[in-house]
């Protein structure tokens, strides 16, 4: 641990992670909030580049999450009545499109 702190790359690898972090982050930002998702939840502020949260339309947030790992394998946690934590630090920036498409499917359906 004491070596890898004091690595001479630390601040380059660090700058470039939270670049990725950043990049994420405006990506599901943008995704999340297109107009088209409108009738299937209300988005969550947030600022972090690990997770938000979404309030879903009409339906079951356990439903969701439910369908969602059933139909998609994409697991969620619902955190409420309505209420769904989309963790995205793990994703790509390429699998935020999808994901958010399957989810707008499943609360389509549910609806």
């Amino acid at each position: 641990m004491e070596a890898a702190l004091g690595s001479s790359t630390l601040d380059s690898e660090r700058k470039q992670k939270c670049e990725i972090l950043q990049e994420r982050a405006t990506k599901v930002y943008e995704v999340a909030n297109a107009p088209r998702f409108r009738e299937s939840w209300d988005v969550y502020p947030f600022n972090s580049g690990y997770f938000m949260c979404v309030q879903v339309r009409g339906v079951d947030a356990e439903a969701v999450r439910i369908r969602l790992l059933a139909q998609e394998g994409i697991g969620v946690i619902a955190t409420g009545g309505q209420d769904v934590r989309v963790a995205f630090s793990c994703l790509e920036v390429e699998d935020v499109q999808p994901l958010f498409e399957a989810l707008h499917a499943v609360v389509s359906d549910l609806q």
